[in-house]
């Protein structure tokens, strides 16, 4: 049979022991008092930090959407004005019979003034195209750094990004290597460029480890979409600018003295140049309601993206928040834990001198 003896020393390390862990209980508490938490380490609750970590990581995620949502609507809202405003330029002639006039008016004058505030127009519109937003061309597609459109060294041929739009030519890189046989084709690629987001639709990747297209956004605007590029079955330019442009310069080239063609078919090309620019403004509508369409679903997204927030918002402080009166009440039982120990030590320290006093 084994005696242990207690003494003084070891019955003081035992006391201070467990007033230092009834001390950091009233601390622990005090602290929920003023942060309203319902644990300040992962070890006070396991399973609730793990869920609270889960739902912090959702919020995370959430926010990062809502974001990639916001900025994708607002360069949205930037090409719907931006389109409205071109489209709006491009139909202000053909509304108001513009060429028509061009075609009546007798005089020489006339002819040419139409001519100039045509190709001013034409002019306009490819300056809006360029429109930047947040840093990037809004309808360069995937290559938002640099200008989309621009006119070629003798100004009569539109560019994008290099290539002619009616399709003429080759495309070529930054060493001016070429890149493809066909500039149509260039155009095709080009326009079918996508910049994918994740917007909060459940991205994913199929086993080529390419994103599902059903789960992300394609945030690329191509300015071709909208103004149309290539020729037609006569050799005539389908992009709006470069129509307008033709019409322009027969204007611009009639005689100065008495206002008749420079060429005897120039009349006949310009009435038929007429017919397919309200063609081509006819496909920009689409186009724009089809932007309008996005944008109006971007819009509802983020709508979406705020409630998810609001729900885990609330679903966060239901596992992390404690209520006031919850923590009042655990701090007051610690605090009286904590006197409770501090009495206990008064007690064992006047029987100690007692005792060191016999």
């Amino acid at each position: 049979m084994f005696l242990y003896r207690i003494t003084t020393g070891g019955l003081m390390y035992n006391y201070k022991t467990h007033l230092q862990g009834s001390y950091k209980k009233l601390a622990d508490a005090m602290e929920k008092v003023e942060t309203e938490r319902n644990f300040n380490s992962y070890a006070e609750d396991p399973a609730a930090a793990s869920k609270a970590f889960q739902l912090r990581r959702d919020h995370w995620r959430n926010a990062a959407h809502t974001r990639n949502n916001s900025n994708v609507y607002s360069t949205f809202s930037q090409a719907y004005d931006t389109v409205d405003q071109v489209k709006n330029k491009l139909g202000y002639f053909l509304a108001n019979d513009g060429t028509l006039v061009g075609l009546n008016t007798p005089d020489a004058s006339g002819r040419n003034a139409l001519g100039q505030s045509i190709l001013e127009a034409a002019n306009a519109a490819v300056q809006s195209m360029n429109a930047n937003y947040a840093g990037n061309f809004i309808f360069a597609g995937a290559d938002g750094l640099n200008v989309p459109f621009e006119w070629s060294e003798d100004g009569k041929t539109l560019l994008f990004r290099g290539v002619d739009v009616s399709g003429n030519g080759t495309k070529l890189d930054a060493n001016g290597q070429k890149i493809s046989d066909g500039g149509l084709l260039a155009l095709d690629d080009m326009n079918n460029e996508t910049t994918y987001v994740d917007i909060g639709l459940g991205m994913a990747e199929n086993i080529d480890g390419q994103p599902i297209v059903s789960t992300v956004y394609n945030s690329a605007l191509s300015g071709i979409d909208f103004l149309g590029y290539g020729t037609d079955e006569d050799g005539d330019p389908k992009n709006a600018i470069m129509i307008m442009k033709q019409i322009g310069d027969i204007l611009m080239n009639c005689s100065s003295e008495d206002g008749k063609f420079a060429k005897p078919e120039d009349e006949e090309t310009l009435n038929r140049l007429s017919k397919k620019l309200q063609t081509s403004l006819d496909d920009m509508n689409t186009k724009f309601v089809e932007l309008a369409t996005k944008a109006q679903f971007l819009q509802t997204n983020e709508e979406k993206l705020k409630d998810e927030k609001d729900t885990l918002n609330k679903q966060v402080l239901e596992v992390e928040k404690m209520g006031p009166a919850e923590a009042i009440t655990l701090m007051i039982y610690a605090q009286y834990a904590y006197n409770a120990a501090l009495k206990i030590g008064m007690n064992i320290l006047s029987e100690s001198l007692i005792d060191y006093m016999k």
